[in-house]
């Protein structure tokens, strides 16, 4: 699922500036997790991959232009999974 970046601010240190998202850039959504501990949904991306920079693995899915509703069509129509940590 293509979506459009609408808020790249507040980068944590941590995370290098080649592995963060860029506002008004186009990224592919391939996963979608409820995030229980800080109640939001976070998502990974196909072009930036966190996976080693725990806890920062997940882009906050308010990052993007997306609606709630979009996610849970795509997940009900398979074409994103969308799971609980």
């Amino acid at each position: 699922m293509k979506v459009l970046c609408v808020d790249s601010k507040n980068r944590p240190n941590e995370v290098p500036v080649s592995r963060w998202v860029s506002k008004d850039k186009e990224y592919t959504i391939i996963k979608v997790c409820y995030m229980v501990q800080q109640d939001i949904y976070g998502c990974k991306l196909e072009e930036l991959n966190n996976d080693d920079l725990y806890p920062w693995s997940y882009f906050a899915l308010n990052r993007f232009a997306i609606s709630k509703q979009e996610i849970l069509e795509a997940v009900e129509e398979k074409q994103l999974e969308l799971e609980e940590i």
